[in-house]
């Protein structure tokens, strides 16, 4: 039996489970988390250690995303991603070049890494790439390397229930690497916790709750209505599925087999060595908490709350009640799918609230965050086709660094927001979102499109970046507002500046358990 949108209803093959990597498809409820960044010293070492993190080889393994029983989660999970210099370092010459033209548009962008894409997706100024690694987190080497990606390899992340249990298997997990020729086959150039804040779990250092509104991909266990049951979650959920291979590399498969003519999906095409592997980008986010507070207080000199102006600067209120469901303030009795059953355009069947047609960010503004990261319904963004389907990402990410405290402002401490941002191909997911709805100020088509004032060229909640003068505002409605408004009826708010800025980035591909086989084999398979 499927409910609502269980299956995107175009027969695609249904995912491999035991072969992707579980982070991909489901979040893990483990709070602890650590990122260990490797670069790769001998090859053979390096080719041991992969295959002894093989599902069923040692007492430290991957996860897949084969479910596991109620009765019997794990304590911890484990997942890796390659850079392209780690594959690099892991295969021939001749079978990479192979891999390379048969994947040449999923693999293009990834090629060239976070270094590469740093000026399009906005890591400019205090966020360019000669910065990184060293302002959050801990560098390892003894020496910093000529190139913010030189011979950064891999990337393991441990999810665990508790820090001794991190730290437990990461010490496992070392004791797998070989050493035989007196220096580790691999080496730990750099490390990254994130552990839940004193508001609780899935909460950020600027105070909003966090981990909404991920796509709920079809066909797989946990999203159908049985899956939902015996998870204890409700059956309404009205957010239109997202097919897997999105996120999960597929081969190309006819819509309708009965149909010659029918069109083939995905649109990418790619080499089997990255069938159910998945591309991401790994970034660590140092957010300015003290400058966050200060901005969002400014709204005092106009008699507006703090509390509404970071909301129209999300989306969301603190405790994450949609604008768009509940304009005046947080909305207590909301529950479970609650939070993500709402539209900007077309209400949805189960939105809470009073159902209203939110054309022109009465509510919600145009530039907040939440609406220029899933425009949901609205088709007048640029890009946006069937409620941003081709466009989600699938966000692993949580805080590091303690919590804020607001009798010492000026600490000097990194906090931030650190994790992988998932997806199936870099170029039209994660880089195409980034450069043309976060850094871009007029995201909008059609005559309306420049209604708002908003003159930041970036999502407010990244703010503007060092230097930008004429982005320095962040404008939104009041209460009352009469539709369609004139540019004179909006709040602006001066002085907005950077809140979030970019100390390391990486794009990873995160293989299937068979593409692991193969990198640790140095082989690939055929065509």
């Amino acid at each position: 039996m499927t409910y609502l949108n269980d299956s995107c209803g175009s027969r695609q093959p249904p995912p491999v489970l035991d072969d992707i990597q579980g982070l991909v498809l489901r979040g893990y409820t483990l709070p602890y988390i650590r990122y260990i960044v490797f670069y790769m010293v001998d090859l053979a070492g390096a080719r041991s250690f992969l295959s002894k993190l093989l599902p069923g080889t040692s007492d430290v393994e991957i996860t897949t995303a084969k479910p596991w029983d109620r009765d019997d989660r794990p304590i911890y999970t484990l997942n890796v991603g390659f850079t392209y210099s780690g594959m690099e370092f892991l295969m021939n010459e001749g079978d990479r070049k192979v891999v390379e033209r048969e994947s040449s548009n999923v693999f293009d962008l990834f090629k060239g890494g976070a270094v590469g894409d740093a000026q399009a997706v906005g890591d400019i100024n205090s966020s360019d790439p000669k910065h990184w690694w060293d302002r959050s987190g801990e560098w390892l080497l003894p020496t910093k390397r000529e190139s913010p990606y030189d011979e950064l390899h891999l990337v393991v992340t441990i999810y665990a229930d508790s820090t001794g249990t991190r730290e437990n298997y990461h010490q496992k997990l070392l004791k797998l690497i070989p050493g035989e020729t007196g220096l580790p086959a691999l080496m730990q150039a750099y490390i990254q916790d994130s552990d839940p804040l004193d508001e609780g779990e899935d909460y950020i250092h600027f105070g909003y709750k966090d981990s909404f509104s991920q796509p709920r991909l079809s066909d797989v266990p946990w999203n159908t209505n049985v899956g939902r049951l015996l998870a204890g979650k409700g059956l309404i959920d009205d957010r239109p599925c997202v097919p897997p291979y999105q996120f999960v590399i597929t081969p190309k498969f006819k819509v309708d087999p009965t149909n010659p003519q029918s069109a083939e999906l995905p649109k990418y095409r790619a080499h089997p060595l990255l069938h159910n592997g998945s591309f991401a980008a790994f970034r660590v986010l140092h957010q300015d908490v003290t400058a966050f507070k200060a901005f969002i207080n400014k709204g005092k000199e106009k008699g507006i709350s703090p509390e509404l102006v970071a909301a129209k600067m999300c989306g969301r209120w603190f405790d994450g009640t949609p604008l768009v469901v509940s304009p005046d303030g947080p909305d207590k009795t909301l529950n479970g799918f609650d939070y993500t059953n709402f539209n900007y355009i077309e209400p949805t069947a189960h939105q809470q609230g009073k159902p209203v047609n939110d054309e022109f960010g009465l509510l919600c503004p145009y530039a907040s965050h939440i609406r220029r990261t899933n425009p949901r319904d609205d088709y007048k963004v640029k890009g946006n086709k069937n409620n941003a389907e081709e466009k989600r990402i699938m966000r692993r990410a949580g805080p590091y660094g303690p919590d804020y405290d607001e009798t010492r402002p000026d600490d000097g401490i990194p906090r931030g927001l650190v994790g992988l941002f998932i997806c199936a191909d870099l170029s039209a997911q994660f880089s195409f979102i980034m450069e043309s709805w976060v850094t871009n100020g007029s995201f909008r088509i059609g005559k309306d499109a420049d209604m708002s004032p908003n003159k930041s060229g970036f999502d407010p909640l990244f703010g503007s970046e060092d230097g930008m003068t004429d982005h320095e505002t962040f404008d939104f409605l009041p209460p009352g507002t009469q539709r369609p408004p004139k540019k004179t009826d909006y709040t602006v708010i001066d002085g907005l500046p950077q809140f979030i800025r970019t100390d390391g980035g990486l794009y990873l591909f995160l293989p299937g358990i068979e593409g692991l086989r193969h990198l640790a084999n140095g082989t690939i398979p055929k065509s």
